[in-house]
């Protein structure tokens, strides 16, 4: 049998060697190491005593054995065998819940982590994005972040960010949040699209349509409303009377000649005619005149469509047709 130095069996000497090397193999100061002595069995070659009869003369007085009597004696001599030794050994290995990778113990998760590493035994951490116990679940549309433990800040419709927790606004709104509408000339994804409405009117921040101002209509609002409306959606219906044309936007009334009033429901009043009666009637002799021409109405005994002046002396013979409210052109 081979010996080992110090007289130790080199069987022993091997095995202590290899469970040196593999519990060398893990991290004594990593955390999630346990350890605990052990003990095993190893087959040695041991020494012993081993007792054998040993037969020598002495003199005697046996003649017939020439004086010389047999004697016995137990005598010991150095004798080697195999035997079995308890050894005790302290085991290092991972604590439960953990299993050996390289010289480090890791966590083990049962249900392995689908969008996740395993932190401690059997609890994932997820990444953005993802929860549940294994991270197999993508975060509701309300929520983001590891986990999904983050709820989403954003407003009027829009969507988070699973990962980030940004806000992916819709069509017409704008901001960190999307709490903003799109400005007045800008519209669709993300604003970017330019308004083409005339006349003041602003487009709808998520269509685009064309929202007129008062007086306008049309696709582009490039008409101004119809004859007889006016006002926001060219719904209101003019007011005025006697031929009046009311302003497409105001509604104001716009008075023909002879007439006047908020509605151009007066006539012009007496001595004065015309385009917002602005003219100054001439006629004369008790004459009136008409309050949207200006033409005179001659009393009796009167001629003439501006003056009236008086008539010229009659002649002996002559007959004179006068005539009276009568307009000569």
């Amino acid at each position: 049998r081979t010996m080992g130095p110090g007289g130790c069996p080199l069987e022993l000497l091997l095995c202590v060697l290899l469970w040196f090397i593999s519990s060398a193999a893990l991290n004594p100061d990593d955390p999630n190491v346990c350890s605990h002595w052990e003990s095993y069995a190893v087959t040695v070659q041991e020494s012993y005593a081993h007792p054998f009869d040993q037969v020598y003369y002495t003199r005697c007085t046996d003649i017939l054995n020439w004086f010389k009597c047999t004697r016995h004696r137990i005598s010991y001599k150095t004798a080697y065998r195999r035997g079995v030794r308890t050894m005790y050994r302290r085991r290092s290995q991972c604590c439960p819940g953990f299993f050996e990778s390289g010289d480090l113990c890791v966590p083990l998760c049962t249900d392995e982590c689908a969008h996740g590493r395993c932190v401690s035994p059997d609890t994932c951490q997820c990444e953005p994005g993802w929860g549940g116990l294994d991270c197999s679940s993508a975060c509701e549309s309300d929520f983001w972040g590891p986990h999904c433990t983050n709820r989403c800040q954003c407003r009027n419709g829009a969507k988070c960010n699973p990962i980030t927790g940004a806000c992916v606004c819709t069509e017409g709104y704008q901001g960190w949040r999307c709490e903003e509408h799109c400005d007045a000339r800008h519209y669709g994804k993300d604003c970017l699209l330019e308004c083409s409405c005339e006349n003041g009117a602003t487009c709808h921040h998520q269509t685009g349509e064309c929202l007129c101002a008062p007086g306008y209509t049309g696709v582009f609002c490039e008409e101004p409303c119809p004859p007889g409306k006016h006002g926001p959606l060219c719904e209101q219906r003019c007011p005025c009377q006697n031929g009046g044309t009311c302003h497409h936007v105001s509604g104001l009334c716009t008075c023909p000649p002879g007439w006047m009033g908020p509605v151009c429901a007066q006539p012009c009043p007496f001595g004065l005619f015309g385009m917002n009666c602005s003219e100054e009637c001439l006629c004369r002799n008790g004459g009136l005149c008409d309050h949207i021409s200006g033409q005179c109405q001659c009393n009796a005994g009167y001629i003439g469509e501006r003056y009236c002046p008086r008539p010229p002396p009659l002649h002996s013979g002559q007959s004179v047709h006068m005539s009276q409210g009568k307009s000569q052109h």
